[in-house]
């Protein structure tokens, strides 16, 4: 690994495992993948009644990228929605193509991803758990709708 692509910030980020597992009684799961590289999320959420996230678990095998990003996503996941999860994806990406701190005004933790801006064909990677985490909530409204 090079240090430019995975600075110290992401390793740390990728290895914390706090939000790591799966939810006894989701009421929405999702599991997607990255066919060019083998990425594999799943997320399991639970809602409130307004149907923002009360509670997510994840699941990731892939690379340090996508787990790094399932974590801090995870960490701020609580109060979102499906909706709100997916605009600040396309946020991240925009931020991504043209490589300018912060990336997301508010998390700083996601600057780690600026390394990445160099690496276009790996913003997938940054971007799977946000993609998975929002069919997750989506899965989760159809249910309850």
């Amino acid at each position: 690994m090079t240090d430019d692509l995975y600075p110290r910030d992401m390793l740390r980020a990728a290895s914390d495992v706090s939000r790591q597992g799966e939810l006894p009684a989701p009421d929405g799961t999702a599991a997607l993948d990255n066919p060019f590289c083998g990425d594999r999320v799943e997320y399991d959420v639970t809602l409130d009644e307004g149907h923002k996230i009360r509670a997510v678990r994840h699941r990731v095998h892939a690379c340090v990228l996508c787990q790094a990003s399932a974590s801090l996503l995870s960490a701020m996941a609580e109060g979102l929605d499906a909706e709100t999860i997916a605009a600040t994806a396309e946020d991240l990406l925009a931020a991504l193509k043209t490589g300018e701190a912060p990336l997301l005004p508010g998390h700083p933790g996601f600057d780690v991803f600026t390394s990445v801006t160099k690496h276009r064909a790996r913003f997938a990677c940054v971007l799977l758990p946000f993609e998975t985490l929002e069919a997750a909530a989506r899965d989760a409204g159809n249910k309850s709708a």
